[in-house]
């Protein structure tokens, strides 16, 4: 009888732990938001940019763009934007048709939280940041609220990687 007693009882107290509710600890099988969220709570700081990949992280983004975009007073507007992997870029503008018509301006570049577009600082205020969407060797300009443009001259408004 004392033997069945020592073999029951451990056996009973590890059924009551096998059995009892388990509190979840890990992240598993919650969305990321709610990951961050509870980060946020437990002062936990939270990653500044998007988890995964995106444009910032796997395009090979840096390098030379170039198009010819609408222009309402001239035959269009020559681009060429050099954006560096130090996050800084020189911006050409030639204005076709125009005397003194070409302008360079240099500055840094700015990615969003979800690393898919870029903003140009314009240096000292002179003018508006220009933004961009990054996709695979082009760059999509962006209207003055960041959406993309539409229409029969959405297409103008594209620079294409030079090889």
């Amino acid at each position: 009888m004392m033997k069945l007693q020592l073999i029951a009882l451990p056996l009973l107290a590890i059924g009551l732990l096998a059995c009892s509710e388990q509190k979840p600890n890990s992240t598993e099988n919650k969305p990321v938001s709610e990951v961050i969220q509870s980060d946020v709570k437990n002062e936990v700081p939270a990653a500044e940019h998007a988890i995964g990949d995106n444009s910032q992280n796997s395009l090979d983004w840096n390098g030379t763009y170039s198009g010819i975009t609408p222009c309402a007073s001239c035959e269009g507007i020559k681009t060429t934007l050099f954006l560096y992997s130090d996050n800084t870029y020189k911006l050409n503008t030639e204005y076709l048709g125009e005397e003194d018509n070409l302008f360079t301006e240099t500055g840094k570049l700015k990615w969003n939280k979800s690393g898919g577009k870029i903003t140009l600082i314009a240096p000292n205020q002179k003018g508006p940041d220009m933004q961009f969407l990054v996709g695979e060797n082009q760059l999509f300009m962006l209207g003055s609220q960041g959406q993309r443009i539409t229409g029969a001259l959405a297409d103008n408004y594209r620079l294409t990687k030079e090889k």
